[in-house]
């Protein structure tokens, strides 16, 4: 993007934003030796569920966040991996001209690590895609999270599914975005 100052031409980024990316996996190290364990408070990602993805999430998830970088990071000591840790998710449906129908009331959309079933946090369909109008719905993790294996969560990914009763979504048009809070913990 030419004209604009510290742009990163080949990625679009500026160093500032870069920078910022890089401190979520930063960690320190105390003075009697002792690791203290990174972690990155409210990193957020927005992804825009199309009405194919919609129609096709109860049988295909979307990954949101990508799986995390675990070589090459340069730390001082390098962690065993990274974990992610979801906090909050806000849906905000754009209503497209006709709303979706919805199998069956226990239909959610639910946070999950990449290819795994463990519930993270979910938010109902019904109220938020079956509607004639835009609408707005949030959820958080105010709750003590699942006890899950490291070989589960750790540098894993995080995807959406639409879990309960099939058939889900038939019909209807429209797009959801969805804008999921999460945390970056190193594990050792």
């Amino acid at each position: 993007m030419p004209g604009l100052p510290f742009q990163n031409l080949s990625l679009g980024l500026s160093p500032e934003s870069m920078a910022q990316w890089w401190e979520q996996f930063q960690f320190s190290v105390q003075n009697n030796g002792m690791a203290q364990m990174g972690m990155a408070t409210d990193c957020a990602v927005v992804y825009q569920l199309t009405t194919a993805q919609l129609l096709g999430l109860q049988t295909t998830a979307v990954q949101l966040v990508a799986p995390p970088v675990i070589t090459g990071l340069g730390n001082l000591i390098p962690p065993a991996g990274y974990l992610y840790y979801p906090t909050m998710m806000t849906g905000q449906y754009k209503f497209g001209g006709t709303a979706y129908t919805i199998g069956n009331a226990d239909n959610a959309f639910q946070i999950e690590y990449t290819g795994k079933a463990t519930s993270l946090l979910t938010m109902l369909a019904t109220g938020l895609v079956n509607q004639g109008a835009s609408t707005v719905a949030t959820n958080d993790a105010i709750q003590t999270g699942p006890i899950i294996a490291l070989t589960n969560c750790a540098n894993l990914g995080l995807e959406v599914k639409l879990v309960g009763t099939t058939p889900a979504l038939t019909l209807g048009n429209g797009s959801l975005y969805l804008n999921l809070v999460y945390n970056v913990i190193a594990l050792f």
